[in-house]
């Protein structure tokens, strides 16, 4: 992989269109974005969508998950734009496959970039060869292929995939026309090595074997009736079904978002360091709920904290960093902090609930127990508070005496003065009742069904292939208890590797421990943080994924690796228990040698390891729902905020 330092990156925006992720973007940030990831991208799809496909994806969910499943959707037709600005995205403007094209074929001279050519017709490839090798005479033109109009036999297939890949093309453009090509690119996805771009009629308009609409005409979103006129008896149906349906529905969908604007609530973020980020569960549990609450008509601000990321800031999104924007419709601001200091979470969450006092939130919504020291002040002018425990964080090794202190009364104000309080463990919710004799509500974190990868960035960076290797990815802080996992790997004969991916939250000194044991053995691989395409393959092809915690909230990464269909090996912890009950194997917690133990076993019964494997995925999808959660959260906002009960200690009803 080109870019080893940077993984790609979760910082697009898009605007949901008949039930459609469209992105929200201008052709500026969209070449930048694909050449800035392009190493990442490489394998997946972009889809160029107009009114046309926009409302066969809304009648069909087939398509719609084709859709839906891109890298990108691009707004090639200006109502899509359109609808995006009226609905919220300043920001968004056309993006046409017909303009995307040459723009990449001009910037590949000098990036030597390779294309290859599939769709159309053998006269329109002809023809646009003439042109490029005319306008473009550095453009590396890998190869061109006009696909028979019949679908391909599983060898022919075969036979094309092996061409396109071994031209070794960087950039696969598909024009067989909507819906065919959106579905061929999502049945090659991870198959083809190029990056895929479905842009329909770009041949025809580049080669000039077919006219595009005057810009007046396009500026006006009359490109329809340019093509009417042009094709009557072909595109007159078309675009009568269509079009029609697509204005129906759309103010349908209009008047639904507003209502449920109306409706809405106004929440405040606050605890998490920043989001779009995966520094740590707490950050994913923060971005998907106001993202799903965002969508559904909630206003929602979240409070990201000014730094750069834990693992260094060659991991840092863009968003909200040049004042407030927003993120997928989620309101991001900035708050000030110390940028190296134990006091940065306490100074970060004061600044934060200083600046939320200045809206008129209906819920302050804070995350971990830390934060929560600060929730006094909006409890102390009548604002309605739900904390959510992400888990005992005074019990971590990692924090000194006054940081534990912190969080300790950060707790026991959550306890005394929240309206509501989530937690996501059975045995956090017992806690609360015995220590404090508060009833919390237990509401679990949610998981959605990934694609698996093949194993391409992986083996090309580190060697690693299907199965050969178990995985760790957490944050390496000592409570994760990956020295365990080290000892006991080191004591087992096995030429798999172990594979340890995650960086450091303040715990410097553990981390040069790890370092100096995963030194001693040469199968030990460290990835450092990873995400995106590289954090997908390394889920996907594990052996088995392994979490040896001391304590835990609840893991996102076990909910993860168990949703690619890993078999799992986790400490006997209850938190962890929950989550799996009987569909994964536990050792004794802190105790190596019954590590190592399971370890070997899971080596010497691969078709056990499999058996689980095949299991874990429905299992947990099915068990744990990012919806359902939003749904269960919503509700006890509501309750929080037509309570108006004080800070005394109540009984859940």
């Amino acid at each position: 992989m080109k870019h080893s330092d940077m993984e790609r990156q979760n910082q697009l925006t898009y605007c949901k269109i008949l039930k459609t992720n469209i992105n929200v973007t201008d052709m500026e940030h969209t070449i930048s974005y694909i050449t800035r990831n392009l190493d990442s991208l490489k394998g997946d799809y972009i889809c160029v969508s107009n009114v046309h496909t926009t409302v066969m994806a809304y009648r069909d969910k087939e398509y719609r998950r084709v859709q839906n499943s891109a890298a990108m959707a691009l707004p090639d037709g200006q109502p899509l734009s359109i609808v995006s600005r009226k609905r919220g995205f300043s920001e968004a403007r056309r993006v046409p496959g017909p303009d995307l094209m040459p723009a990449i074929l001009d910037l590949s001279q000098e990036k030597g970039y390779r294309h290859y050519f599939y769709g159309s017709s053998e006269h329109t490839l002809s023809e646009l060869r003439k042109v490029l090798v005319s306008r473009y005479p550095k453009l590396q033109i890998a190869g061109m292929y006009a696909p028979p109009f019949r679908e391909l036999s599983g060898e022919e297939d075969e036979e094309i995939v092996r061409k396109i890949n071994d031209s070794r093309a960087d950039f696969v453009w598909v024009a067989l026309g909507a819906p065919k090509q959106e579905i061929w690119m999502y049945q090659h996805r991870h198959r083809v090595k190029g990056l895929m771009l479905g842009v329909g009629a770009a041949f025809d308009f580049t080669a000039g074997t077919t006219k595009r609409a005057p810009m007046w005409m396009q500026r006006l979103c009359l490109e329809w009736a340019f093509r009417i006129l042009r094709e009557p008896k072909r595109m007159l149906p078309r675009y009568l079904n269509t079009n029609f349906s697509f204005l129906y529905n759309v103010h349908k969908e209009s008047k639904a978002l507003k209502k449920a604007r109306k409706e809405g609530m106004h929440i405040a973020m606050i605890g998490h360091k920043r989001i779009p980020s995966r520094e740590g569960g707490v950050e994913v549990v923060v971005e998907e709920l106001s993202v799903r609450m965002a969508q559904r008509g909630h206003r929602v601000d979240a409070y990201n904290r000014f730094g750069h990321h834990v693992s260094g800031k060659k991991y840092d999104q863009e968003y909200g960093w040049r004042g407030r924007k927003f993120y997928q419709g989620v309101r991001v601001y900035i708050v000030p902090t110390f940028r190296r200091s134990s006091l940065n979470a306490i100074v970060y969450a004061f600044f934060a609930t200083i600046m939320a006092l200045f809206h008129p939130y209906d819920v302050f919504h804070y995350h971990a127990e830390g934060p929560c020291a600060m929730l006094w002040m909006p409890k102390l002018l009548g604002r309605k508070i739900v904390v959510t425990v992400h888990g005992l964080d005074w019990q971590r090794a990692k924090w000194g005496n006054f940081a534990s202190f912190v969080i300790k009364f950060g707790e026991k104000m959550a306890a005394k003065y929240a309206d509501e309080v989530i937690v996501l463990s059975e045995n956090v919710r017992q806690y609360f009742a015995d220590t404090y004799q508060r009833q919390v509500t237990y509401i679990p974190n949610g998981i959605s069904r990934p694609v698996p990868k093949e194993a391409n960035l992986i083996t090309e960076k580190y060697g690693l292939v299907k199965d050969g290797y178990f995985l760790f990815l957490a944050r390496i802080v000592p409570e994760k208890g990956l020295h365990y996992l080290i000892e006991a790997f080191r004591q087992i004969e096995t030429d798999k590797k172990l594979v340890i991916a995650g960086g450091s939250s303040q715990a410097m000194e553990y981390m040069e421990k790890i370092h100096r044991m995963a030194a001693e053995d040469t199968r030990i691989i460290m990835t450092d943080f990873v995400q995106g395409q590289m954090l997908e393959e390394l889920y996907s092809n594990a052996y088995t994924f392994v979490l040896p915690s001391d304590v835990e909230g609840m893991a996102l990464t076990l909910l993860e690796a168990m949703s690619y269909g890993n078999c799992c090996l986790v400490s006997d912890i209850c938190e962890n228990t929950e989550v799996t009950e009987d569909k994964a194997f536990t050792f004794r917690k802190g105790d190596v040698k019954d590590l190592q133990r399971q370890l070997a076993y899971l080596l010497a019964h691969p078709e056990t390891v499999r058996s689980y494997g095949n299991q874990s995925a429905d299992f947990i999808c099915g068990k744990y729902n990012w919806d359902d959660v939003v749904d269960q959260t919503v509700s006890l906002y509501r309750k929080a905020a037509k309570s108006s009960i004080s800070g005394d200690k109540r009984e859940k009803e």
